[in-house]
């Protein structure tokens, strides 16, 4: 009986867990261009002028954003379960795109998980199918086809340049 009940909760836990883990989810699509979060914060650096700038920053690895075209900033960012996604929306930094993902909003700070990726109306990447090599960061296993955690250290899998 003492069996059952611990059972019971724990099945009521993992579903709880589940249920929160998955609010406040909300599909969208938005279209906007891609800016450095550095340097749109700092110094409000946009559009064509900033576009070389905004490139080098997302080879640097800095974290970026969607300016929409009505004026709201949001985080990009990389959806687990699609990687490749979000590191086609980097070579994108400075232009005008359409990306479809899912919206997400922790105390006052939206951003969109990365899903599509759309440039002057074709489609640049889903994420789900990516010919992209994934690696440890710490060179522990060989390149893997999808992203995930490394098996030995722990560590996120990066796109191999």
């Amino acid at each position: 009986m003492r069996w059952a009940l611990l059972l019971s909760v724990a099945l009521f836990v993992k579903v709880a867990s589940f249920a929160f883990a998955h609010q406040g989810k909300k599909p969208a699509t938005v279209t906007g261009e891609v800016v450095c979060l550095t340097c749109y914060l700092t110094h409000e650096a946009k559009g064509e002028k900033h576009a070389q700038c905004a490139a080098n920053c997302a080879r640097k690895e800095l974290p970026m954003g969607i300016l929409t075209t009505d004026g709201k900033l949001l985080v990009a960012l990389e959806d687990h379960e699609s990687a490749g996604a979000y590191q086609q929306l980097k070579k994108f930094a400075g232009q005008k795109v359409t990306v479809t993902g899912t919206l997400h909003t922790r105390h006052g700070m939206t951003g969109i998980a990365v899903q599509k990726v759309l440039v002057g109306g074709a489609k640049q990447s889903s994420g789900k199918v990516s010919a992209a090599k994934y690696v440890c960061p710490m060179g522990c296993i060989p390149s893997q086809d999808k992203p995930g955690n490394c098996p030995k250290c722990g560590m996120k899998l990066v796109v191999q340049k």
